[in-house]
């Protein structure tokens, strides 16, 4: 009998035995085994049990090349020397203090000499947190109520922030005026009311809804690389129609950093020579514990001043915390401009080898990002937005989903997505064996494309 779907998954099964049981255990205590939707996958997700440098160990016994740190958060891989003595120190003098401590204003310091934007800024708990405080400060700033937000983009676990997460074929509407949409049944109506959606690296349709929408926008909140939608890099045109059109309407322009801010010490604003009004971020600048930022222009952080007589609420229990704070320092100091550079190059030749084994198996499909940030596409067509990406996701069908799993049993993770990101550990090697992991991968796949996507072969 010819190779199917089915013979693919439960070889992942034979290979993942042990976190099969694990799972079940887990469907206990959590609904579908899951505490953390982002992180599962079909049939079941493999389990870690440590992770050291660029390596993960998994409850089978497996060595894996982790190309997902924690979705992009570990720039310097796991337990990263630096990082684990600075929180083992700061685990002896306490883990959370409800007062100012000296570490949380060296980390700002340095982030704020680098971002070019920030010129302050606050922590909190997580880029959630950090996106829903730019957007409150926008309004307060402005009077305003509306946010623009661009389809496909995410920001955090919110009701606004998931609203047009994914634009739905037959829901959305029109690319020029993107219709609103719920992406689950949690979403109430006022969040669908309060948000324009603009489509991705289109400027003009951008511009148009900035000016039709005149007074109410309060503010656009815009990656600057699409992530959860295929790491799609916006375009300088389309940020700069950004930055211009919501200059002329009043509006608020704030980068979703959370992401992007590893593409270049100062962020991508830098790398792009587009300058928002306020920024969030997060991820890497925790150096693996949990952790959000927000800063901007001083006028609109002054908002939050708490000696003023109505300053903006900003209440959170572990912001700046002294053990997010030493493992963050320690993190960023690591991370200097040689650094990011040898991660970037190492992103350009790992898109370069995926791009090189499509062709090679004759197998539909493209690896896109910018420096350290990679995602695949089984598709051929240009993907400038989140609906070519969903375009491309459709008519893939469950070969994206054997692809991921075909690639872990080959020592390679990623996210379920197709998101890979490179990490200082790397070297060529480490690339190199992904590459060939994909070759391999392929090579298995092709047969069941055959019977199964024979659209997907060139």
């Amino acid at each position: 009998m010819p190779l199917s779907s089915q013979d693919l998954e439960d070889r992942y099964r034979d290979w993942a035995h042990r976190s099969d049981a694990l799972m079940q255990e887990a469907c206990e205590v959590f609904p579908g085994g899951d505490t953390r939707a982002s992180a599962h996958y079909l049939p079941y997700p493999a389990f870690m049990d440590h992770g050291e440098g660029c390596r993960l160990y998994d409850a089978d016994g497996h060595t894996l090349i982790d190309f997902m740190n924690n979705f992009t958060s570990l720039i310097h891989g796991h337990a990263f020397p630096a990082v684990v003595d600075a929180v083992t120190e700061q685990v002896k003098r306490g883990t959370a203090y409800a007062a100012p401590a000296g570490n949380q204003v060296a980390l700002a310091r340095l982030i704020a000499d680098r971002v070019p934007s920030i010129e302050k800024m606050r922590f909190c708990s997580s880029g959630s947190e950090a996106t829903l405080m730019t957007l409150r400060c926008a309004r307060a700033k402005t009077g305003r109520q509306k946010i623009m937000k661009i389809e496909g983009g995410y920001h955090g676990s919110y009701e606004l922030a998931e609203v047009s997460l994914v634009p739905f074929p037959d829901k959305a509407g029109q690319l020029n005026r993107p219709n609103s949409l719920p992406v689950d049944a949690s979403i109430p109506d006022s969040a669908l009311d309060d948000a324009i959606i603009a489509p991705f690296n289109e400027p003009q349709f951008a511009i148009d809804l900035l000016q039709s929408h005149g007074g109410e926008i309060a503010a656009v909140i815009v990656e600057p690389i699409l992530g959860s939608m295929g790491m799609i890099p916006a375009t300088v045109e389309f940020m700069q129609a950004l930055r211009d059109a919501t200059t002329e309407q009043g509006s608020l322009l704030i980068f979703d950093e959370v992401i992007s801010l590893r593409l270049d010490p100062g962020g991508a604003q830098r790398k792009l020579g587009v300058m928002p009004d306020l920024t969030a971020m997060g991820k890497i600048i925790g150096g693996g514990l949990p952790i959000g930022a927000f800063g901007g222009r001083s006028d609109l952080m002054d908002l939050f001043d708490p000696r003023e007589r109505e300053p903006i609420m900003h209440a959170s229990t572990f912001s700046g915390n002294p053990l997010s704070m030493a493992a963050g320092l320690a993190a960023m100091q690591a991370f200097e401009q040689s650094e990011c550079e040898k991660i970037n190059r190492l992103g350009d030749r790992l898109r370069e080898g995926f791009n090189a084994a499509f062709k090679e198996a004759g197998v539909t499909g493209q690896a896109i990002g910018s420096g350290s940030l990679t995602n695949l596409h089984l598709t051929d067509k240009p993907i400038r937005h989140a609906r070519d990406t969903l375009s491309g996701m459709i008519e893939a069908g469950n070969m994206t989903r054997l692809l991921h799993l075909g690639m872990l049993r080959r020592g390679i993770t990623s996210a379920s997505r197709l998101m890979y990101c490179t990490s200082t550990p790397m070297t060529n090697a480490e690339v190199d064996t992904a590459v060939a992991a994909l070759n391999e991968t392929l090579d298995e796949m092709k047969p069941v494309i055959e019977t199964e996507r024979p659209a997907l072969l060139c």
